[in-house]
């Protein structure tokens, strides 16, 4: 990867977000969301209703001719996306729900992936949370490096942060059917091989019923994140995996307990990976993977539960015997 390239058009697209937004007197995620079409489009500026006015419109069109996009590797191109939406997050002030998820985090899930589905090579990623599509982008980049056939949909009912996630689609070529709505109300999507999920973590603001969830409280407002859980295993295929990132205390609270008595009703908890106390700010934000399979006629739930603490990625002995160490326990389990 070339970095001196990779910092030249994020500064290219920061500065043509930037020149946008001030025009339009709007947000940088806006400005952004207009940019990358204006890029895609090969640099031809989009105006409506007079604005972005002349002035903008000459000084995008130069910094759109010393752009060439296509010059760029998938790799270099999914790294200026991830700059710009670290920027996005501290321009807009996004809440933390609304966070991209870090590329190292999308690395890891995809690296599970690969481990539980060895020898399939056409999968179907689903996810209902998808945001700006971060998480989707960076396993689907880690994964094709590896020549795997992805299939990517992904349910948000914040628009904006959807038309951010369709624009990167676009700028980075990476194929995705993407749906503006509510995630847990019928959803007109096909069963999903693999569900992903970065969680909203808090309470879904509408009554829920406990006849159309059964993680529902009976009381009060329910956790949204227990609900979409349930929700994503029921549009998953039998003997899928679901990759879903909470909060590590979630697996400390009372309330988990009800979680955990849907989940093996329906599925098998196979395993939680504590991801690196490095990647978070402090020992609240920390997360975990939980690993979920939903039943089918030839799955089973492992007799010894998989728990591990990913290491770092850049120390190379550790994460090596630590993925060899998963398929050990994947193959003597009998997990397929």
């Amino acid at each position: 990867m070339n970095i001196e390239k990779v910092e030249q058009f994020y500064t290219l697209l920061n500065q043509s977000a930037l020149l946008i937004q001030q025009d339009l007197d709007g947000t940088f995620i806006e400005g952004l969301v207009e940019t990358g079409e204006n890029i895609v489009d090969e640099g031809k500026v989009h105006v409506e209703d007079g604005l972005p006015g002349p002035e903008t419109v000459e000084q995008l069109t130069k910094l759109y001719q010393s752009m060439d996009w296509m010059s760029l590797t998938p790799e270099e191109k999914k790294q200026v996306v991830q700059l710009a939406l670290i920027k996005a997050a501290k321009e807009d002030l996004l809440q933390p729900n609304h966070q991209p998820t870090p590329d190292a985090i999308g690395v890891l899930v995809a690296m599970m992936i690969e481990l539980f589905f060895e020898g399939k090579q056409s999968l179907h990623l689903t996810d209902l949370s998808v945001g700006t599509g971060n998480l989707l982008f960076t396993i689907y980049t880690s994964l094709v490096s590896r020549d795997k056939s992805l299939t990517l949909t992904g349910v948000d009912n914040d628009d904006s942060l959807i038309a951010l996630a369709s624009t990167f689609s676009a700028l980075l070529g990476i194929p995705i059917e993407l749906q503006l709505q509510d995630s847990l109300q019928a959803l007109l999507i096909n069963p999903a091989d693999i569900m992903v999920m970065d969680l909203p973590i808090g309470y879904y603001p509408k009554p829920i019923d406990q006849e159309s969830f059964q993680t529902s409280f009976e009381e009060g407002h329910s956790f949204s994140h227990y609900l979409l859980i349930e929700q994503s295993i029921n549009y998953m295929k039998d003997g899928g995996f679901g990759f879903y990132l909470l909060p590590t205390s979630t697996f400390e609270a009372e309330e988990v307990k009800s979680l955990l008595s849907y989940v093996q009703k329906v599925g098998h908890v196979q395993g939680i990976i504590h991801l690196p106390s490095e990647w978070f700010k402090n020992e609240q934000s920390k997360k975990s993977i939980f690993i979920v399979q939903k039943k089918s006629e030839n799955s089973k739930q492992a007799q010894e539960v998989l728990i591990a603490n990913a290491p770092l990625s850049s120390d190379k002995e550790a994460y090596h015997k630590f993925i060899a160490d998963i398929r050990h326990w994947k193959t003597e389990q009998g997990i397929i």
